[in-house]
């Protein structure tokens, strides 16, 4: 705004008149506005452009009501010095600088309140400020992910926006996402009132029942014992619930072919379920037996699960000499077989391959973890090793092997852990600390480090002394005896005893009952069976062999001579 004149006259004389001008300020403001469950989070991003003559300060009028709301207040940019009232009960504050300014001047204004909303609603009040000639005012409203926003009838002054709209430099000093309804105000009337709607939060399912398969022998008094087969879908680790028929007694549990610690409830058994190797399923196995009084007319209940079951099938085992008359219940008979007579060389031939499949499995499970270490896959080859080393399946030579390879697994891992730990702890603080000396060797060692870097867990054995760079041979020392001390803690809780197995006897009519879905938790399948005896004559066949006995009788009596006296 300068002004250049060039005197043609020495005797010319330039006379100016000065007017003194007022500051010209003009704001562009985007007032965002967060909706949490018990919060509201309220930040005011203003770009001000000063002209004409410098301030040092700037009023504004904040809707902020009581003095927790108060207490969180804030002012900050690169030019703000404070933020102060103007009087103890006033609304109105004064942002002072840390020098006079003029042009572009940039302040961001936080405050929030916390507490439940009142009659489910928000109330949208736009900021004032008093000295600035020309303002754009905008709104970014923002809700979590169970809220749910309505606006009601706008007021005059207010009118939706997108959200492109805002200005860029707005845009983009804030959250740059797209909040869930921008709104512009022009001298606004009146507050806009906001309906905030909370949804219930729905349960997710942790675990799911893909499959299962009952198989319960029935002796002739009416006593059930049952077998229980489940595959199931493991979302998150989470515990099973499982509800017992009235007078049922448990005899195992096995997760994934192991034996677990499980909690008594009443006539419920509660036990945590972790996935396999494939880290998506588990396989669940447990017996029980159920006391009875009579076959002829049998009620069974299947245990109450706190899951919903698909694809269930239960096969009920009737004694010799018994035949399913008639049957009532929520699942549908398909098929009928017999299976041959079960004896001692079958109960034996039958527990010897049992146990030739499992030490076969745990053979295999052995070379799979090997194959998981050299593919640095660290939790499956966990998973595994644990696996073999409580199952017991192989020799004692190769269960000892199982258990130290488990051993020098954890070891590594928790060294790795430690030093992970460690590099981290180097990095977050700063090199001026006299505790914390300038180590290029572990600079490096973090930089290479992928765990650190990158978050990713799996290593290879071979990978150890990479993850381990820059350190010295007396760090990795210490390393190794916490590494130890660790583990070994760890080692002192005994896994669960291995529970017995249970062998049911394959001998009798089988009748299969299906299912495809049951939907209702902690709701039994239940099946009315009534049985009769295979060598029990019919009431027509009774009649049937009296009348022949009395007509073959009345024949021998008339053939008979009669003596004369």
């Amino acid at each position: 705004g300068a002004l250049a004149f060039r005197l043609l006259q020495r005797d010319w004389n330039l006379v100016l008149g000065i007017e003194k001008l007022d500051p010209w300020v003009t704001a562009k403001v985007l007032h965002e506005v967060s909706l949490r469950e018990g919060q509201t989070r309220t930040a005011l991003l203003a770009d001000f452009n000063v002209r004409n003559a410098s301030i040092r300060g700037l009023q504004v009028r904040l809707p902020v009501s009581g003095e927790d709301e108060v207490r969180t207040l804030r002012a900050t940019g690169k030019s703000v010095s404070d933020l102060v009232r103007t009087a103890p009960d006033s609304d109105i504050w004064e942002i002072r600088f840390k020098r006079r300014v003029v042009g572009d001047v940039q302040v961001r204004i936080e405050f929030e309140r916390r507490g439940d909303r009142e009659v489910a609603s928000e109330i949208l009040a736009v900021a004032g400020f008093p000295e600035v000639r020309q303002l754009s005012y905008y709104f970014a409203v923002r809700a979590g992910g169970r809220l749910e926003l309505e606006l009601g009838d706008f007021p005059r002054g207010w009118q939706r926006a997108d959200w492109n709209a805002v200005p860029q430099t707005l845009r983009e000093a804030g959250n740059r996402s797209a909040p869930a309804m921008t709104l512009r105000a022009v001298s606004p009337e009146a507050p806009l009132n906001l309906t905030v709607r909370r949804h219930s939060l729905a349960e997710a399912l942790k675990l799911r029942v893909a499959g299962g398969a009952l198989t319960s022998v029935l002796s002739p008094l009416g006593d059930q014992l049952t077998a229980v087969d489940l595959t199931m879908e493991v979302i998150q680790r989470s515990s099973l619930t499982v509800g017992l028929p009235e007078g049922g007694e448990l005899f195992n549990i096995f997760v994934n072919g192991e034996s677990v610690h499980s909690v008594r409830q009443g006539d419920a058994w509660q036990f945590h379920i972790l996935p396999g190797a494939d880290d998506r399923t588990a396989s669940v196995r447990f017996v029980y037996s159920v006391p009875g009084d009579h076959l002829r007319k049998l009620g069974l209940s299947s245990p109450q699960m706190n899951v919903p079951l698909e694809n269930i099938q239960w096969r009920v085992v009737a004694p010799k000499g018994f035949v399913l008359s008639d049957e009532r219940g929520n699942l549908e008979l398909k098929h009928e077989e017999r299976w041959v007579r079960y004896d001692r060389s079958s109960y034996l031939s039958k527990v010897q391959g049992k146990r030739q499949e499992e030490a076969q499995e745990a053979a295999q499970l052995l070379e799979q973890a090997n194959r998981y270490l050299q593919a640095g896959e660290q939790t499956k080859a966990h998973w595994a090793l644990k696996s073999v080393a409580n199952r017991y399946a192989l020799d004692a030579a190769s269960n000892e092997d199982a258990r130290v390879q488990l051993e020098n697994l954890q070891t590594q891992q928790a060294i790795v852990g430690l030093n992970t730990r460690r590099q981290r702890v180097y990095l977050d603080n700063t090199m001026d600390q006299a505790a914390f000396a300038d180590d290029e060797q572990m600079k490096q060692g973090a930089a290479a480090n992928p765990v650190l870097q990158q978050g990713d867990v799996n290593f290879r054995p071979q990978e150890l002394s990479q993850l381990l760079q820059g350190n010295t041979s007396e760090d990795n020392a210490v390393l190794q005896r916490i590494a130890g001390r660790l583990v070994s803690h760890q080692r002192t809780t005994e896994p669960a005893p291995q529970a017995i197995t249970i062998t049911l006897p394959e001998e009798g009519t089988v009748y299969t009952f299906n299912r495809t879905v049951q939907v209702s938790e902690n709701a039994p399948l239940e099946l009315t069976l009534w049985f009769s005896s295979a060598q029990r004559l019919g009431l027509w066949r009774v009649a049937l062999v009296l009348i022949l006995l009395a007509a073959f009788a009345g024949g021998i009596v008339m053939t008979t001579p009669r003596r004369v006296g």
